[in-house]
């Protein structure tokens, strides 16, 4: 019979190594995104091409893959961290610490989710996008932003409620829909690196996902709403 002890002490040890191999992973996965801008601006051309769509598609699902290579990163981080604090005292005392700093400047969540809106927003303004897309200098802090950006939001999703979590990423896919929308049905060009045809495009498929996001979230939010409520109407039955 195998010993329980022995066991649990030899994930004890790997625990640490499996972190580390993760944040690594993550970590090169994420400097893929970084790329010239020149190469990127080849691929950008060559899947335009390939699949017809608009490049403007494409530096989307970039920001997309952006924020979600930055949560996952921190997810990572908050991984490798809570191993780390097990393993030292010190470590524990520094955590402990900043998680205190966190609950003090960080109330619900709302100022990390903020920010991170605040830097979506920021990078998406006509003039400052335009020149990100002729800086190579500019293109990597923006990625670096957005990246930030995708931090900032695990950080503040941690702190929300899980029905609460799905209702801000809905509130998320509403203003990307909204704005998709007047990109879709606005007469002049929003962008000037791009033109008008391509505009309407981006937006269109910023409508798309928002949709398909809705018919997979609502059912989701709903069904854990209701199960909610119910579960406190027996309880007081």
């Amino acid at each position: 019979m195998s010993n329980p002890n022995g066991v649990r002490n030899m994930s004890a040890r790997r625990a640490p190594i499996q972190a580390t191999i993760l944040l690594v992973v993550s970590l090169v996965l994420i400097l893929s995104l970084f790329p010239p801008l020149e190469w990127m601006d080849y691929v950008f051309y060559l899947l335009s091409s390939q699949f017809n769509v608009a490049p403007e598609v494409f530096l989307m699902v970039i920001d997309l893959l952006l924020l979600l290579a930055g949560y996952w990163l921190a997810s990572s981080l908050h991984t490798f961290v809570s191993i780390t604090r097990r393993l030292s005292s010190s470590a524990a005392t520094i955590v402990s610490r900043l998680s205190s700093l966190n609950k003090l400047l960080n109330k619900r969540g709302l100022t990390s989710l903020v920010l991170a809106l605040a830097i979506i927003v920021f990078w998406h303004v006509p003039a400052m996008l335009d020149a990100a897309l002729l800086s190579y200098r500019l293109h990597l802090i923006m990625h670096a932003s957005v990246l930030l950006a995708g931090c900032l939001i695990y950080v503040g999703f941690r702190m929300l409620s899980p029905n609460m979590r799905l209702l801000a990423y809905l509130l998320g896919c509403k203003g990307m829909a909204i704005f998709g929308a007047f990109l879709l049905v606005s007469p002049i060009a929003v962008y000037g690196s791009y033109p008008y045809f391509e505009q309407a495009e981006a937006g269109a498929a910023m409508v798309a996902m928002c949709i398909a996001s809705d018919a997979t979230i609502v059912p989701i939010w709903l069904k854990r709403y209701f199960s909610k409520k119910e579960t406190k109407t027996l309880s007081h039955t």
